[in-house]
C-alpha cells in the first residue's frame, strides 16, 4: 500500500475507534473496565511506581488506571482519543487531569514523565510504531514504560467467545468497519518484543498473565460484550435479527463450558510489555 493509502487507512481506523468508544463509554465503564483493571497491578509494578512518580496513562478510557496511580501517590494524568471517555473520566475522578489526544500527537513536552502506561490501547492504534515512539518521546531518561495487551483469543475468552461465534455463522462486515488492521498482532510475544526494541528501549521484556472474570449469566456477558467491544459489537449489530440470533446461539453454546451453578468463570489472559528509556 502507498504511503497515502496507509495514511488514509490509519485515519479511517482512528475515526472508527473514536466514534465507537464515544458511543460505548458508559457501558464500557459498567462492564469491561473491571476486566481491564486486572492489568493494573502488573502495569504499575512494571514501571516501578512510587510516591512522587510523574505518570501518564495513554488510552486512559474511564480513567481508573491513572486514578489508582494517584491513589498510590503518583502525579498522574491521562489522555484518550474519545471525548466521551475523557468526559466520563473527569466525572468519575475529578481530581485528575484527563485530556483528549491522539497517541501519535501527545500534548506534552519531551522528557516530561517518569512513567508511561497503557492498558489495552496498543492493538487499537493504527500505527503502533509511531504511537510507541511518541510515548517514549515524553519519557524522561531512565523512565519506564509498560503496555498491556490481550493474549490470543483462545486464552482470552471474552473476546474469543464473540469472535468464534461470529466466525461460525459467517457474516457480512459493515462497510464502515475498517479491514486489514491486525488487532491481535501483539498477542504474539515476538511481535511485542520487536515493537519495544524498535523504539530504542532497554531492559525490554514481555510477561504473560492469567486471571479469571466472573459473570452471573450469559445475558450479562452478551450485553456487556456488545456494550464494550467496539469492532466486534459493530459487526454483530449490523446483522439482521435472524443472523444476530444465530450468533447468540453459537455464543451461548461456546459459553456453556465455563458455566457453574453460580454463573460463568471466564479465563482471561494478557501480556505486559515493558522497557526503560536509556539515560
Amino acid at each position: 500500500m502507498s504511503s497515502e493509502g496507509l495514511l488514509n487507512s490509519a485515519e479511517r481506523l482512528r475515526a472508527f475507534e473514536r466514534r465507537g468508544h464515544d458511543a460505548l463509554a458508559r457501558s464500557y465503564h459498567e462492564f469491561f473496565a473491571a476486566v481491564t483493571s486486572l492489568a493494573t497491578e502488573p502495569l504499575l509494578d512494571a514501571v516501578h511506581l512510587h510516591p512522587g512518580t510523574n505518570l501518564l496513562d495513554v488510552a486512559s478510557g474511564p480513567g481508573a488506571l491513572a486514578a489508582e496511580a494517584a491513589k498510590r501517590g503518583a502525579r498522574a494524568a491521562g489522555v484518550d482519543l474519545s471525548p466521551r471517555m475523557v468526559e466520563l473520566a473527569h466525572q468519575l475522578h475529578p481530581g485528575i487531569e484527563y485530556r483528549e489526544a491522539d497517541v501519535e500527537h501527545l500534548p506534552f513536552l519531551d522528557h516530561m514523565f517518569d512513567a508511561v502506561v497503557c492498558a489495552f490501547g496498543l492493538g487499537h492504534f493504527p500505527q503502533p510504531e509511531l504511537a510507541v515512539a511518541e510515548c517514549v518521546r515524553t519519557l524522561a531518561p531512565g523512565g519506564r514504560i509498560a503496555f498491556a495487551w490481550w493474549d490470543d483469543p483462545a486464552r482470552q475468552r471474552i473476546q474469543g467467545l464473540f469472535r468464534e461465534a461470529v466466525a461460525e455463522i459467517g457474516v457480512t462486515v459493515p462497510k464502515d468497519v475498517p479491514q486489514g488492521h491486525d488487532v491481535f498482532r501483539f498477542s504474539d510475544s515476538g511481535e511485542f518484543l520487536r515493537l519495544l526494541n524498535g523504539a530504542g528501549l532497554t531492559a525490554v521484556s514481555v510477561t504473560e498473565h492469567t486471571a479469571s472474570f466472573f459473570v452471573p449469566d450469559t445475558e450479562t456477558l452478551w450485553r456487556g460484550g456488545l456494550g464494550s467491544l467496539v469492532l466486534t459489537g459493530a459487526v454483530i449489530r449490523y446483522q439482521d435479527q435472524a443472523t444476530q440470533d444465530l450468533i447468540r446461539t453459537a455464543f451461548e453454546h461456546r459459553a456453556k463450558v465455563y458455566k457453574s451453578a453460580h454463573g460463568l468463570t471466564l479465563p482471561i489472559a494478557f501480556k505486559i510489555g515493558s522497557g526503560q528509556r536509556s539515560t
